[in-house]
């Protein structure tokens, strides 16, 4: 198992769930997608030690068209990974999350925006 999400939304979550797992003694690989690809080096997408096989968890801050989600979760199945679960902590409600259910996706999110512009606890 593995999580990773695009940088910059995914950054502290995926670096928070990395440390913590360290500390319980059960470390789980950590890695970050790159909006774009690197141009010198070793132009490659994926930041971290993400392995063929790998199941993965994808995380953002935000789900709103889920554009940022599908990109990571793109680049994942581009590196022979299986994408297990897909976590974002606000869900917009802007179509994003209906997408990445209607595509068979595990999405689960903490907070959701409502009509009226509040916040809530998510239902799912």
């Amino acid at each position: 198992m593995a999580v990773g999400g695009t940088t910059l939304g995914a950054d502290p979550m995926v670096a928070a769930l990395a440390l913590a797992s360290h500390i319980k003694g059960r470390s789980i690989p950590a890695f970050i997608v790159r909006k774009e690809s690197k141009t010198h080096g070793t132009k490659q997408n994926i930041e971290g030690p993400l392995e063929p096989g790998t199941n993965v968890a994808i995380v953002d801050d935000v789900c709103t068209t889920g554009g940022s989600l599908f990109h990571a979760i793109e680049a994942a199945e581009e590196a022979g990974c299986s994408v297990v679960k897909v976590v974002s902590i606000l869900d917009r409600n802007e179509g994003g999350s209906e997408e990445m259910r209607k595509r068979g996706y595990n999405f689960s999110t903490l907070l959701a925006a409502t009509a009226e512009g509040t916040i809530e606890k998510a239902g799912d």
